[in-house]
């Protein structure tokens, strides 16, 4: 075999790695696309075509890698426009292990595990919070898209339209990584500030505060006070009983504010 042969030799032997690589990549890819499900049952497809439609948000392209010996990597590239650069850009990321779980991150993008709504509302809260032009507050302060939000009396937009409240700023839904000797499981945390045209304490009616968290696929528990009464007691009746944890707290406030010990 003459040296000028070796050339060619290898480029054919680095191209059929190569193609053999980019198959496997594919069919990664394709794993990801059509196995992944979001806890209300969405493909990733399903979630990135409606999120598309109300959200600055524009995928760009797939890749798959080994990351270690047993974990596969595949992440997508997503950008808030068209025009936007490379280093502008976002990734969603799915760890795939041996025995076929996906993890789906970074931090900013698991609440895409709990579906388009969820993920679109993160999106645009962020836009908002990051001062970025024309986010859709039409769709951020719909109060039908929190109905993913459910709880013993009902889904939480519902509730909130019977309550006659409106949503208005800050709105938050994030993922949350607690310091590991809080608690081994990490929860989304959604909080609202609303209106609300009913009687009441002003502290609750007029940017009140509602916070729900949830860990991992439990159901979304209370962590306001607020949030507690709707979660309670029907619209038109949050304010009817007293609850003395609640109690004791503002009591508290009120003691240190009036320069009590």
């Amino acid at each position: 075999m003459t040296h000028r042969r070796w050339p060619l030799l290898f480029a054919a032997f680095a191209a059929a790695i190569f193609g053999c690589a980019h198959a496997e990549g594919e069919a990664l890819i394709k794993r990801v696309e059509t196995t992944w499900r979001a806890q209300d049952g969405a493909t990733v497809d399903e979630i990135l075509a409606r999120v598309a439609e109300v959200a600055h948000f524009v995928p760009r392209g797939w890749e798959a890698s080994q990351k270690h010996d047993s974990e596969d990597f595949v992440s997508l590239s997503w950008a808030r426009s068209q025009g936007d650069m490379r280093d502008d850009e976002h990734e969603i990321t799915w760890d795939v292990s041996a025995d076929g779980v996906m993890s789906l991150g970074p931090a900013r993008s698991k609440t895409m595990e709990l579906g388009w709504r969820p993920f679109a509302l993160s999106l645009i809260a962020h836009e908002v919070a990051d001062g970025y032009p024309q986010p859709n507050l039409a769709f951020l302060r719909d109060a039908s898209n929190y109905d993913f939000v459910v709880t013993a009396q009902g889904g939480l937009g519902d509730l909130l339209k019977k309550g006659r409240c409106t949503i208005g700023n800050p709105v938050s839904l994030d993922y949350v990584v607690l310091p590991e000797k809080m608690s081994k499981d990490d929860l989304w945390r959604l909080q609202l500030s609303v209106d609300c045209d009913i009687k009441g304490p002003s502290y609750f009616t007029h940017s009140g505060i509602i916070i729900f968290t949830k860990m991992n696929r439990d159901a979304w528990q209370p962590a306001s006070f607020f949030a507690r009464r709707i979660a309670k007691y029907p619209p038109g009746h949050w304010f009817e009983q007293v609850e003395p944890d609640e109690q004791r707290t503002f009591d508290a406030v009120r003691k240190v504010l009036k320069g009590g010990k």
